[in-house]
């Protein structure tokens, strides 16, 4: 980061000025840097691989870039449930109606950290998005009967994986952090 910063404010890494302003967790925080005349804000994160840091227009367009993705898959899924529902004569389908395979479930977190999560078929493929939930917090999470909700490292490698059913309504995080659980740990 102490490079990366110089290189941005146009100064001497030796002159950098470099305050931690918040812990994220996972050897992650959020940093300022302060040259001889502006500051720039860093997200840094370090990993067993090298330590990666970005500004905060970068997190916010490669969120907007993921979430564009998200919903151009959403609109396709759509576009492609509408068109089977459409050329089923409105007879019993198979796949059933875009609202019989909704399934939104209940996603506990009885790990003590923060758990990084991708939703999609396969992490560090196109076509999902990435999420996280904090120490023992409770957040909803939707998808399609049959998607997929995995458990990241922070190299966005799967660890675990859920799949979406009807049949059940809520999902736990493992206390280990590495796995999903229909029952509290």
């Amino acid at each position: 980061m102490r490079t990366r910063a110089a290189a941005d404010l146009s100064c001497s890494a030796d002159s950098l000025k470099i305050d931690k302003v918040e812990d994220r967790g996972f050897n992650e925080g959020l940093y300022r840097a302060h040259g001889r005349e502006r500051s720039q804000d860093y997200s840094a994160r370090c990993t067993l691989f090298g330590c990666r840091s970005h500004t905060p227009e970068e997190i916010a367009a490669r969120e907007a870039e993921e979430e564009a993705r998200y919903q151009a898959y959403r609109q396709q899924q759509a576009e492609r449930q509408a068109a089977g529902g459409a050329s089923s004569g409105g007879g019993n389908s198979s796949s059933g109606d875009a609202g019989s395979r909704f399934v939104s479930t209940r996603l506990h977190n009885e790990c003590p950290n923060k758990v990084l999560l991708f939703h999609g078929r396969h992490p560090r493929h196109s076509g999902g998005r990435t999420d996280s939930i904090g120490p023992n917090t409770i957040m909803s999470v939707q998808g399609n009967e049959g998607d997929t909700l995995w458990i990241v490292d922070d190299r966005g490698e799967g660890v675990s994986n859920f799949t979406y059913s009807k049949s059940v309504s809520q999902v736990f995080i493992t206390k280990s952090c590495a796995g999903f659980s229909t029952r509290r740990s």
